[in-house]
């Protein structure tokens, strides 16, 4: 599931970083004036999501398996990389005034074309442009959407292995609980085996002291007896 969620990021970051390729280097050098500064609004925009971007993958870099981690850790480092990169192509893109040829539509197109098509065609720029936007912003939440939905069952799935981990600390406390009063009672019994043995080992010594003793007073009446019969 990370591994899939990772890949889904890095699609989303590959895609966004080709459009700011293609609005630099295509877009932006032909425009001009309102619509110049509304590509270049956009291309800020798409930066600092593509920033963000490889700022996800590098935490959901952690996730991965080992050999997979060892594998994208250069290419997180190199996304970020390219993002500083192309933020500094934008500013340079943005000091500059567009190329000849669109500078040359600017200051000759518009004034050869008649007040009322200009107007018109000056309506339908704005009108572009705020699509253009409405649009970029619309995506840009979508991903942002995403990515909070992502996040969120991110959550839930370690909430839910949290709370697995929890259960099974439980147990294994319950178990060494277990054992531990087992091991106390199993010492008890020993304390009490070697109390019992002890106490024989007692009688043992007390019952061989009392046969040695019976033993000697046999063996000293025998003799008494044999001497009486001898001396008479």
């Amino acid at each position: 599931m990370s591994s899939d969620l990772f890949d889904n990021y890095e699609t989303e970051y590959a895609g966004l970083i080709a459009s700011i390729r293609q609005r630099l280097d295509i877009t932006l050098p032909d425009l001009v004036g309102q619509e110049r500064r509304s590509a270049l609004q956009i291309t800020e925009r798409e930066l600092t999501e593509a920033y963000e971007l490889a700022e996800q993958l590098e935490v959901e870099l952690l996730s991965l398996p080992g050999p997979a981690r060892n594998r994208a850790a250069p290419r997180i480092r190199q996304y970020k990389s390219e993002v500083n990169k192309l933020k500094l192509d934008a500013k340079r893109v943005a000091q500059g005034l567009g190329n000849h040829e669109s500078n040359r539509r600017a200051l000759l197109g518009d004034a050869a074309a008649s007040p009322l098509a200009n107007s018109g065609d000056m309506f339908g720029g704005l009108d572009g442009d705020q699509r253009t936007r409405l649009l970029s912003g619309n995506e840009r939440l979508a991903r942002g959407s995403q990515r909070l939905q992502d996040s969120h069952r991110i959550g839930i799935e370690t909430e839910s292995v949290g709370a697995s981990i929890l259960n099974d600390l439980r147990s294994q406390r319950e178990q060494i609980v277990n054992t531990r009063d087992m091991l106390m009672q199993a010492d008890s019994h020993v304390d009490s085996s070697q109390r019992t043995l002890r106490t024989m080992t007692r009688r043992l010594m007390t019952n061989k002291m009392i046969t040695t003793g019976i033993i000697v007073i046999g063996v000293a009446l025998v003799l008494l007896v044999l001497y009486i019969k001898i001396v008479r």
